[in-house]
Parts: structure tokens; C-alpha cells; sequence
């Protein structure tokens, strides 16, 4: 797109502080939304808020993969409060619930019947509210993006919006330190997958490249050491930093090839979002460097080298340095402990068979297909999903640019 777009941002140990100055004296009422978990750690920022003047309310409702029905739920509790300021508490899933509440607050006629959110409509939010995020994981950068996932009948959908993107985004690393591994592992991977799927998707522009190489870079220094000491609160506050870096460059671009892959994955075995993302990663990068490139989209066997030599990665040619790069991508999942195929996550040869159509389906419809340089048709798409169920990557025939 030929603009970018960003809020404020907020950033270090110690910024939850920083909020009242920020929204004090902009309104009296505030409901935060949240799930039931973070909820019971959500005492400070109830302090935060209530010392700039207003009466807070809490919503607890946000579900993991949050769903179409449970958004609006929580626009009618909205509705009945009528707060001036929103703010969305906890990870990628709770910013999602509370950033479409928050639409569908402003705008509860497109809660009424069949729901498009696209770039050009026109929403004219902020007539009854600001929108505060607040992340408590590091992975999905919803804290700084214009999209919404959320899953109605067994189907992932997307809105994207410019107006969507909150006015201020918090991040303060300590919100972090309670992550699980396992939860810090799986949001890291997505980190990972939207800095590899910004820099290679058809959208990219100069003004997102280095932040997704940035992204990435940070990831890889820090994810690991994030997974073995949950209270490293430096590699807390860069991987928090890298989802959000990372988030403003795929924001401002989009997702491609994994995340049409994962969002399949994801729906079809109700496979935690970070783990589907970080599971697709390598093979679609695999892919992406052995087809040819859709004319005028960006080379990604070029703009991956270009990764590879940032990385510090050395090899005598480009094909090489690719293949070193899918393999970090791979070590680094082994490492943390996550799997590298279907099986490793879960998904039993019943459940592979009994949902193979439906998967490729999916993926076929994913509006990520659209970002992907190369194209993949059905048969293809079939191959792949038969690839991560063993766990094989194939197809070293990389393109040479």
C-alpha cells in the first residue's frame, strides 16, 4: 500500500506507568477486555487507569481463536457501558476480541448481518472511543496492525482496515514474564513468520524491509534465550520489541505463503495460531524458492539471500545461504521445542485423512494465497500438506535470479 501506518508506541521496563499521562483527561469511562486468566494480573493497569479519572470495567470473555460471535458478545457489553476508551489486555487472541469490539461498538450495524471489513471501507471509528492495546505475549503484533482474525464455521476470516489500528500500543516487558515456555515458543515462531512472510510477500515496499529483517534478526538472537529463562527480562523486552517491529512491517504489507498455509492448519485441527505459522514456515519458504516468481512480484530467492547475508549467514553461493537459512528456521524450532511436522504436533493419520480436502481447501481460500511471489495451485497445496504430515521437505531445485 502507499502509506504506512503505525500508532503510538510505547516502549521499555516500567511503561505501564507511562499510560496516564496519555489518556487522562480524554474521557471518565474505560472498559478493559481481557480473558480470565489475564484478568486476575490486570490489577496495575486498573490502578493506571482509574489515577487519569475514569471508572473502569473489566470484560473477561476473550477466547483463544477467538470466534465472530464472541466479539460481538463483547461489543454488546461495550454498548451498555459506553466508555470513551477501550482497551485491549493480553495476547494476539484478547487484542483481536477487543479491536473488533471496539468496530463493532462504534458501528453496531455491521454486527446486524453478513460482516466486510475491507482497506476501503469506510468506518469512522473513534467518534465514541480510543482504543488502547496492551500485549502481554510477543508474537502476533495486533497491538500495532490494521487486521482482525477470527474464526466463524470452522473458517478463518480477516478484516483489514487502516482505521482499525489502535492509537497507542504499550509495551512494557515485565507484562511478558509470566509467558509459559511453550506459549513463548509458538508466539515467537509467529514473530518469525510474519518477518519472513512481510519480506517475501508481493506487497513489501522499502519501508517494511528493514523492519522485517530487523524482526527476524531479533528473533533468532533472543527467542531461545526468552524459552530458557522465562525472567531474562532483557530477551523479554526484544522479543517483545520484535513482534511489534515485525508487526508494523507486515502490517504495512501483508502476510503471504505461511500464513495461508497456517490459518488451514489452524482451523482445520485447531492448531494454536503461533504453532501453525511456525510449523508452515520452512516448507513455504522451501517452496517459494523453488518456483518461479509471478511477474512483478518480488524475487524471493534474491530477497532471501538478501536475508541470509543479513543473518551473517556464509556459503559460496546464494542456493547455498538459502538452504543455511531454512535450516536456522528449523534449528531454532527444534530447539525451543516445537515440531516440525503434523505428527510431532498432534494430529493423527484419522485426523490428517478425515480433514486432507478440507485443509487444502482452506488454504486454496486464504486471502494470504494472493501475497505469495509464486504461484500454487490445489495439487500443489495437496503435495505440501503431504509434506508436513511426515515431516519431509523436498523441492532443493532453487531458482536462481
Amino acid at each position: 500500500m502507499a502509506y504506512f501506518v503505525s500508532p503510538k508506541v510505547l516502549f521499555g521496563q516500567g511503561m505501564l506507568k507511562r499510560l496516564s499521562r496519555e489518556i487522562e483527561g480524554k474521557g471518565t469511562k474505560a472498559v478493559i477486555i481481557t480473558d480470565k486468566v489475564m484478568a486476575k494480573y490486570a490489577a496495575p493497569l486498573v490502578d493506571i487507569v482509574k489515577a487519569a479519572g475514569y471508572q473502569v470495567d473489566i470484560w473477561d470473555g476473550a477466547e483463544p481463536e477467538p470466534s465472530l460471535e464472541v466479539t460481538i458478545t463483547a461489543s454488546k457489553a461495550l454498548l451498555e457501558l459506553n466508555p470513551q476508551l477501550i482497551i485491549g489486555f493480553g495476547g494476539g487472541s484478547a487484542l483481536d476480541v477487543a479491536k473488533a469490539a471496539w468496530v463493532f461498538y462504534e458501528r453496531p450495524d455491521l454486527a446486524m448481518g453478513e460482516i466486510s471489513i475491507v482497506p476501503k471501507t469506510v468506518l469512522n471509528l473513534r467518534k465514541k472511543a480510543r482504543f488502547v492495546a496492551v500485549p502481554t505475549t510477543s508474537g502476533t503484533g495486533s497491538e500495532v496492525t490494521w487486521a482482525i482474525i477470527l474464526t466463524s464455521k470452522n473458517r478463518k476470516i480477516a478484516f483489514a482496515n487502516h482505521e482499525i489500528v489502535p492509537d497507542v500500543a504499550l509495551l512494557d516487558p515485565s507484562l511478558t514474564v509470566g509467558m509459559p515456555k511453550a506459549l513463548t515458543a509458538s508466539t515467537g515462531l509467529d514473530v518469525l513468520g510474519h518477518a519472513f512472510d512481510g519480506y517475501v510477500s508481493r506487497q513489501q515496499t522499502d519501508f517494511t524491509d528493514g523492519l522485517c529483517l530487523q524482526s527476524a534478526k531479533i528473533a533468532f538472537d533472543y527467542l531461545a534465550k526468552a524459552c530458557k529463562d522465562g525472567n531474562d527480562i532483557v530477551a523479554r523486552e526484544k522479543m517483545q520489541n520484535a513482534a511489534t517491529i515485525a508487526g508494523l512491517g507486515f502490517g504495512n504489507g501483508n502476510t503471504s505463503f505461511a500464513h495461508a498455509l497456517g490459518h488451514a492448519m489452524g482451523a482445520a485441527f485447531k492448531m494454536p495460531h503461533g504453532r501453525s505459522i511456525g510449523l508452515a514456515l520452512p516448507y513455504s519458504l522451501q517452496y517459494v524458492v523453488s518456483h518461479p516468481a509471478i511477474p512483478n512480484a518480488p524475487n524471493p530467492v534474491q530477497r532471501l539471500d538478501t536475508m541470509a547475508k543479513f543473518l551473517g549467514l556464509e556459503e559460496k553461493n546464494d542456493a547455498k545461504r538459502i538452504q543455511k537459512l531454512i535450516q536456522k528456521v528449523r534449528d531454532l524450532a527444534r530447539e525451543i521445542g516445537e515440531p516440525l511436522n503434523l505428527k510431532d504436533a498432534g494430529v493423527t493419520d484419522e485426523q490428517f485423512q478425515a480433514n486432507f480436502d478440507n485443509l487444502v481447501n482452506l488454504a486454496s481460500k486464504d486471502v494470504n494465497l494472493m501475497s505469495c511471489p509464486c504461484e500454487c495451485k490445489e495439487e500443489q497445496l495437496r503435495q505440501l500438506f503431504r509434506e508436513m504430515w511426515v515431516g519431509r521437505i523436498v523441492g532443493d531445485n532453487i531458482q536462481q535470479f
